[in-house]
């Protein structure tokens, strides 16, 4: 058998393994606050979806394809985060259909080991959100805004109007999808332009072409201009993320860690994390170094760091007045990270470094997926779920002041009528409308129950806040409160079933 032959078909194993090993742990019907948004969200009208998730922090096009799949295979959890599986599969086979292509068998070859043994790919691949898609469709934007650039460069029409037209799809995907992607593709689109104009004297067609495209992206982005606008005035009035010391951790490390932003701490797997991906930076740069030494083409590799770190300066920037910046939002430009590491690891002349690198990366992914097995599997994920159906009646109503476990309750029971109590007063009714029909956001729950008279399940955090506020006058506990602690994002559920006659 040729070498050639032996490599491709290592590429093709390493794929079918990868796409293995980023499943392993995707098998469970558990989810949280995030992942119940889409899937009460994807029950909806394509339009119905387009208003409410118009007035929450993400763009449509990931619940509208998740709407697909719910028409197709119903309300499965399971199926939802295959979903989220599927994308990132892609990711690890363009690595043999396109980057292999481009840029060699080895850059190939590392790309598609990265894209499913890299740390975080094992727990974002299966997040039943859009941060995988994102990551696709960034990537397949790069790819071809790339093919494009080299069309320009080496004066080649073949494939050019392909080219251009599939990163102008790619992109709109991509400002649809999520707002870091959106910034992604404005930088990515304004690199063309530039370079565009910079070749106006050697063909003016090309620029003309562009010029149409972009003017093509802002029009079809123009129905979206209001709830962008809408969403910077609600980050300007104040907003959830924060600027700290995880956020200065997990910026350069988060590929290399399993979890993001939760539980912050400076355990074992954030220092060797950071580590880890420290020295790794090192290494690209060294690699750099090297290659420019001995000048040898880096152009691609030097416009995917560029890409990346231009988008974290967009989003560093205005944090220090209100901060935007947020590491796990990072994950939708990781398919370009992926493809600047393997780039830099494919210069590497010694068999025996390369091989090392990979072998760590394939421990720390290991680790992480082994983790994931033993949360993601454990028999305390669905205890409160079980429960409650064994014991709950259709006209029961179910309230809740925690709108995290809340969440959870209002994606597996969506039959029962619920409220959310909104103490906070946060501006949220329009976008927990994906929770509706069943569940209402109110403000006081002794107007809500004035004239109700039947059973009551209080779904409550660690501290039973909610009952101690809670009307007793008419009111009998029939069950409870029953604590469930789950490993699934740590969430405690305190529930219990009143009677109001």
């Amino acid at each position: 058998m040729k070498k050639q032959n032996k490599v491709k078909y290592f590429h093709i194993g390493i794929i079918i393994l990868g796409i293995i090993f980023i499943s392993i742990a995707a098998f469970h019907p558990d989810i949280w606050f995030d992942e119940s948004y889409s899937v009460a969200i994807a029950k909806h009208k394509i339009t119905d979806i387009w208003t409410i998730t118009g007035n929450d922090v993400h763009p449509p096009v990931y619940y509208w394809m998740l709407h697909m799949v719910f028409l197709i295979f119903g309300n499965n959890v399971t199926i939802f985060r295959l979903f989220s599986v599927l994308a990132v599969a892609i990711l690890g086979i363009l690595g043999y259909t396109h980057v292999r292509k481009d840029f060699g068998e080895k850059t190939g070859l590392l790309f598609s080991f990265l894209a499913y043994f890299l740390p975080v790919m094992c727990t974002y691949s299966q997040e039943i959100r859009m941060y995988s898609w994102a990551c696709l469709f960034t990537f397949v934007m790069a790819i071809y805004a790339y093919r494009f650039y080299q069309n320009i460069k080496n004066e080649k029409e073949e494939n050019k109007l392909k080219n251009l037209s599939l990163f102008g799809l790619f992109s709109m995907l991509c400002c649809y999808t999520h707002y870091y992607a959106l910034v992604t593709a404005c930088v990515v689109n304004l690199m063309l332009l530039i370079y565009c104009i910079k070749k106006r004297k050697t063909n003016s067609k090309d620029l003309r072409n562009f010029l149409i495209l972009a003017a093509i992206q802002v029009i079809l982005y123009v129905p979206w201009l209001y709830y962008l606008w809408k969403q910077i005035r609600h980050v300007g009035g104040g907003f959830w993320i924060g600027l700290g010391i995880s956020t200065l951790v997990e910026v350069p490390s988060f590929q290399f860690k399993r979890q993001l932003d939760t539980n912050f701490a400076f355990n074992w797997h954030t220092i060797v994390s950071l580590v880890v991906s420290l020295l790794v930076y090192i290494y690209v740069g060294y690699q750099i170094y090297k290659a420019k030494k001995a000048k040898e083409s880096i152009w691609p590799g030097i416009l995917a760091i560029i890409v990346y770190i231009a988008v974290i300066g967009i989003y560093l920037l205005p944090s220090f007045i209100q901060p935007v910046l947020f590491s796990r939002y990072l994950f939708v430009m990781t398919g370009i990270y992926i493809f600047a590491l393997s780039f830099f690891m494919a210069k590497e002349k010694r068999r025996w470094v390369t091989l090392a690198l990979c072998i760590v990366i394939l421990a720390l992914g290991t680790w992480s997926n082994i983790t994931n097995v033993f949360i993601n599997y454990d028999e305390s994920n669905m205890k409160q779920i079980e429960y409650m159906k064994e014991k709950i009646q259709p006209d029961d109503i179910i309230i809740y002041s925690n709108i995290g476990n809340g969440g959870v309750i209002a994606a597996f029971f969506p039959e029962n009528k619920q409220y959310f109590i909104n103490g906070a007063h946060w501006d949220i009714e329009e976008a927990y409308k994906s929770y509706g029909p069943g569940m209402e956001t109110i403000y006081n729950v002794e107007e809500t129950i004035k004239d109700y008279h039947g059973r009551i399940w209080l779904v409550d955090s660690e501290n039973m806040g909610l009952y101690n506020d809670f009307p007793k006058e008419g009111i009998n506990i029939l069950e409870g409160p029953q604590r469930f602690d789950t490993k699934y994002q740590d969430y405690i559920y305190n529930i219990m079933l009143l009677e109001k006659k």
